[in-house]
Formats: structure tokens, sequence, C-alpha cells
């Protein structure tokens, strides 16, 4: 089991992990103001305004992801968690700060290079691989 933001979640429970990361990203989108952006600011010295770009490519933006229209990004289990640990400054992992990374890199790549999603996400893999990490906890829960 690896404890999640509400609690211990086992990993091959993946209906709670997909319900859980939906109201996690729900509840990011529906917040008023920046508290989360001025927190994980405090607790990891990234700049307010990368985290500001980083929040909104993860949570709002919407970009051709192969659907009919354009569309945001799916919640995301892992990456619910990693946001809330930012966000509390408690048992931050590196894990963590490789998805920060991980999603300005892809942001710049998308946004202001004009890339789609997938080779953005393919070039950013190589130096920030944020899915080895997943995969990692996976194997260490034995369910892949």
């Amino acid at each position: 089991m690896i404890t999640g933001a509400s609690g211990a979640i086992p990993r091959n429970d993946l209906e709670r992990m997909n319900k859980h990361a939906e109201l996690y990203y729900d509840e990011i989108r529906k917040r008023r103001g920046n508290t989360d952006i001025k927190a994980i600011s405090r607790n990891t010295g990234f700049k307010k305004s990368w985290l500001k770009k980083i929040k909104n490519h993860i949570f709002f933006n919407e970009y051709n992801l192969g659907k009919k229209k354009p569309s945001r990004f799916d919640p995301d289990y892992d990456m619910a968690v990693s946001w809330q640990r930012l966000i509390e400054g408690k048992n931050i992992q590196e894990m963590d700060i490789v998805l920060l990374n991980h999603e300005l890199m892809e942001y710049k790549l998308m946004n202001e290079k004009g890339m789609l999603y997938r080779e953005a996400h393919d070039i950013t893999e190589k130096t920030y691989n944020y899915t080895q990490y997943v995969v990692e906890l996976n194997r260490k829960a034995e369910i892949i």
C-alpha cells in the first residue's frame, strides 16, 4: 500500500485511485487564489511564476490530445498525491521535484515551442522521467 492524499489506497484499486484523482483535480480547479503556489514555492524554492505555469498546465490548460476537441489532461492519482505533498511540505519526495521539472519543461515545449503533447512528453521524459517513479511504486506494490 502507498499512502495517498486521503489515506492509504492500495495501488491495485484503480477505481479508488481514479476517483481520488478526479476529486482532487476538481478541488484544485475550484480553489480561489494561489495559496498552493505560495506553499509549494516556500517548500521547494521554485519560483512562483514557474509554479503558476505548471499548475495551469496540469490542471487548467486545454490541448490537442487526440480527442475530438482540445481538452485538459486526465486526472492522475500519483500527480495528485505529489501535488498535495508539495503543498503540505511533508514527506516531499524526489519524484515530486521531478514532477515539477517535468511539467515545466513539457509546458515550455508545448506552449513556447509549439510541440504536440506526445512529442513534448517523450522529450521531457528523457530528462525528467516521472514515469519511472510511478513504475517503481507499482513494482513495489507487485501489481506490474
